[in-house]
């Protein structure tokens, strides 16, 4: 299939609702003219960033502007929604051509290019990512892994309570918090990770999966280890 393929079915549909259509006018693959309304579709074989950035030059003239591709095989709204709204941002128009066989192919309008309309903020994501954010004190992530154990600010907070309660044998919540300035009662009780058991009321140790599984965050688990040790130093200083 060729790009030119596309032409027909394209010039059919506008010509079809009453518009002018002309091919390669001024670079553009397609104009359609109606009332001094100008249309400008730019035809390619697949979406692209070289092609959202050609409809996007087009977008100068002040004409609507569409891009038309060959409907994908395994289209569907809630598969494409993304692509949709990066079209809808960028106020461009989507146009699916289809080719069945031998039988003519025919072209169909999927979005306009409409106006965008800014979408609310969502202060709350916003509110999540920062605190997050704040709680992380190490940046122990590689940005775009996937299949990978992510060290979030709650895993972060697990790993400062093992590594006080490895140092001191048991802990209590309230030990703890006198550390860490934060609470981590519900850390311990629950044990999310199964990395914490209680030894007898309001004491903690922790499990052999925790001492395992620490070893998967060697930079946090030095970090926070190191963190303990310093502050244990410190204690017996001042009791001297």
């Amino acid at each position: 299939m060729k790009e030119s393929d596309l032409y027909e079915p394209v010039r059919a549909l506008f010509t079809e609702r009453g518009y002018k259509v002309n091919a390669e006018v001024l670079d553009c693959d397609v104009t359609a003219l109606k009332d001094n309304e100008l249309i400008i579709i730019e035809l390619k074989q697949s979406l692209s960033v070289i092609l959202l950035a050609q409809a996007l030059e087009r977008q100068k003239t002040g004409a609507k502007v569409y891009i038309a591709v060959p409907k994908p095989k395994k289209y569907s709204p809630k598969t494409f929604r993304d692509t949709l709204y990066i079209l809808r941002k960028l106020e461009l128009g989507l146009i699916f051509v289809t080719f069945r066989g031998d039988a003519c192919a025919f072209a169909e309008i999927i979005r306009e290019p409409e106006p965008f309309v800014p979408v609310r903020e969502r202060r709350d994501i916003k509110k999540k990512i920062l605190r997050e954010i704040d709680g992380r004190a190490v940046d122990n992530n590689t940005g775009g892994v996937t299949h990978r154990r992510i060290a979030t600010a709650f895993t972060e907070k697990n790993i400062y309570a093992a590594c006080i309660i490895e140092e001191y044998g048991t802990a209590t919540p309230k030990l703890i918090k006198e550390i860490t300035g934060t609470d981590c009662g519900a850390i311990l009780s629950r044990s999310y990770y199964g990395w914490f058991e209680r030894v007898e009321k309001g004491v903690y140790s922790i499990t052999d999966k925790c001492r395992a599984e620490l070893t998967d965050y060697p930079e946090l688990y030095d970090y926070y280890r190191g963190l303990v040790k310093s502050k244990k130093t410190i204690e017996k200083a001042e009791n001297i």
